[in-house]
């Protein structure tokens, strides 16, 4: 083990914490946690875990801080490889296959129903809603060959022509859309890639279905799915709003959470610069989310930034790729 990181947690383990601390001390678990778990994660993959741990940790010098860093951890929700293919399956069997059969009104108790609803699969677009969510990955779990081309919604709201959209999906015999996505935060680019895709035509049916989305992004799901009538929207999972590190205390919040908030203060500067709308207050995720969570493929801005931003001034624990 990193030789700084393991004085570190020695140190602690020698402590008297009493019985209610929720904290995990023993080396041999970061290791475990480290290889079975988090050295998945794509963006840092040449780069051991553990390193990265000890760096976040001496991010700060007082040792207080260092165990609010180290407590933190034990609130991430970590998406890996194996839970992504968990969601994905999740999401057909269960949001979107219910979804067809209401589409199709399959009675379930017809000997010929699955033979309907692969029917319905057929002539079913399997997309994502951009390029974050890797489709490819839910066909091959879930065993559905998939249309020849299923393009992120997101690029063709901005290049395509809406005419030519509809022509493929008259020509390839599309009844239907499924536009999946892999992790939702504030809801703002699923909100403008479904507005695009219902406004094609409102003979197109379109089923929104979020792995995992935030307390803002479903709502902002909801809404489309009133708005429109071709439009139905259900998330696999919702992280809990009680769970969410936001700028102003939320209700059923752990207390670390505001030692937390109060360390971000003070570390503020450190971090990279917010985005010129002070109103989406940066520092704890685009537009205040909030989140403590980071997928294998990368780490959603969604997150604290203490967690994924890496410039001279402070180390990440899961740096996150940033799109230009």
């Amino acid at each position: 083990m990193n030789k700084r990181l393991s004085r570190l947690l020695q140190d602690w383990a020698l402590r008297d914490w009493g019985p209610e601390t929720e904290i995990f001390l023993d080396q041999d678990a970061v290791q475990y946690l480290g290889r079975k778990v988090y050295d998945d994660y794509e963006p840092s993959q040449f780069d051991r875990f553990e390193d990265r741990l000890d760096r976040w940790l001496h991010n700060v010098e007082d040792d207080g801080d260092q165990l609010t860093l180290f407590h933190l951890l034990s609130h991430l929700f970590f998406i890996g490889r194996a839970e992504f293919e968990s969601l994905s399956r999740a999401a057909y069997h269960g949001p979107i296959l219910r979804w067809l059969v209401e589409q199709l009104s399959v009675n379930i108790v017809d000997p010929d129903a699955m033979a309907v609803l692969n029917g319905g699969v057929e002539r079913t677009w399997f997309c994502p809603i951009t390029d974050s969510m890797r489709i490819n990955s839910f066909l091959k779990v879930n065993q559905l060959s998939g249309k020849s081309h299923r393009p992120d919604w997101r690029s063709l709201r901005k290049f395509a022509d809406a005419g030519k959209v509809l022509e493929f999906v008259a020509t390839s015999g599309i009844d239907r859309i499924v536009l999946l996505e892999d992790f939702v935060g504030s809801g703002t680019q699923m909100r403008s890639v479904v507005r695009f895709a219902a406004g094609l035509s409102p003979d197109l049916q379109i089923l929104v279905c979020p792995l995992v989305t935030c307390p803002a992004g479903n709502e902002v799901g909801l809404q489309l799915s009133e708005a429109y009538a071709n439009v139905a929207y259900e998330a696999v999972m919702q992280i809990a709003p009680g769970m969410l590190i936001k700028p102003d205390p939320q209700p059923g919040e752990p207390p670390l959470f505001a030692t937390v908030r109060d360390l971000i203060t003070r570390v503020r500067e450190r971090l990279s610069e917010p985005e010129p709308d002070p109103a989406s207050q940066r520092y704890h995720g685009f537009k205040g989310t909030g989140a403590v969570v980071a997928m294998y493929s990368n780490c959603p801005n969604n997150t604290l930034p203490i967690i994924y931003d890496e410039n001279g001034a402070w180390h990440a624990l899961f740096p996150r790729i940033k799109r230009r």
